[in-house]
């Protein structure tokens, strides 16, 4: 049975070596233009087809150089915001990491000072809160982990895998992670639907638009999620809320890595910036696209996936007799 692998990681560096040493040549090359221009100016009076080619070539160099230049100001500009997210990421896996670490350490402590005056319940009571502190660690650690992993890398030689299962499961593990009512967090859409992918990112994925639902949803959790097969051969997921939503503003960054809306000093949800920009990460591998669409603060969200290689259940069964 064939598994899904993922790429080697991409390089990006040459792209920047690249541009930077294109710059210093067509400067050199102006220099030495202005040079030949300034020492061979009464022979380029006596041609004009040999004037106006050095004045063609020259003034081509110059857009170069300030396309360049302004290229180079774009890539600094995105360093900066990059770096701010960084600085706003690790204030957070800060907070992440030592919150629970910090409540764990406070109920092992009463567990071991105060262990004989404690009734069943209270123990009870500590156990399901140190447990839900791991839990926080290890979703904290997990979301650092696929962020590296899923980033830049495309998923080589998929196996025929049942996308509407992987939903389904998804959304059961959120309601039980969550401690949700059947009604919050609904299905929609076929029993089963056969997509070539790997399941346990696609799984990854799907766990953690539902995650983002519940986290910035109101008082009462209300999250739909809906699944569909387009005409082109494509599968269509879409999460919707009715949470805090956002700002358009923020609709074409909130996928960047680290990136989250407000400050850090004053945030009152958890997490650490990552989870879109993995689920952005895995679609990708896929071949996929997804979108953000909200209609303004207060109004809820909605994201969109959209996976190709969706296989029909004839050609599942053939293939599936074919591996036996």
């Amino acid at each position: 049975m064939a598994e899904a692998q993922l790429s080697p990681p991409k390089r990006r560096t040459w792209f920047h070596i690249v541009i930077g040493v294109s710059l210093l040549l067509v400067a050199v090359a102006l220099t030495v233009g202005w040079q030949i221009i300034g020492s061979e100016e009464a022979a380029l009076r006596q041609s004009p087809t040999a004037r106006y080619l050095v004045y063609f070539f020259g003034l081509l160099l110059f857009l170069l150089l300030i396309s360049g230049l302004g290229l180079m100001f774009t890539l600094l500009l995105r360093e900066v915001r990059l770096n701010e997210r960084q600085s706003n990421f690790v204030s957070a896996v800060t907070h992440e990491l030592k919150t629970p670490v910090a409540s764990l350490r406070l109920y092992l402590d009463t567990l071991m000072l105060r262990s004989d005056t404690l009734s069943i319940a209270q123990r009870d009571d500590f156990y399901n809160t140190m447990r839900a502190d791991l839990e926080r660690l290890d979703g904290t650690i997990n979301s650092v982990l696929n962020a590296g992993l899923y980033a830049d890398r495309a998923v080589i030689n998929p196996p025929v895998i049942d996308l509407a299962k992987v939903v389904q499961h998804a959304c059961a593990l959120t309601r039980t992670r969550n401690q949700l009512g059947e009604g919050a967090v609904s299905y929609s859409g076929p029993a089963s639907l056969q997509l070539k992918g790997d399941s346990t990112a696609l799984e990854t994925a799907v766990l953690n638009l539902l995650d983002n639902a519940v986290k910035y949803s109101t008082d009462q959790v209300a999250v739909r999620v809906t699944l569909g097969e387009e005409e082109n051969g494509f599968a269509r997921l879409s999460v919707a809320d009715r949470g805090v939503g956002m700002n358009r503003a923020h609709l074409r960054f909130i996928f960047n890595r680290f990136y989250r809306i407000g400050s850090e000093v004053r945030r009152s949800r958890t997490g650490t910036g990552l989870g879109l920009f993995i689920v952005k990460s895995v679609v990708k591998a896929h071949g996929g696209t997804v979108r953000a669409e909200s209609d303004g603060e207060g109004r809820g969200a909605t994201f969109t996936l959209h996976l190709p290689r969706v296989v029909k259940l004839e050609t599942s069964a053939q293939e599936e007799v074919a591996h036996a």
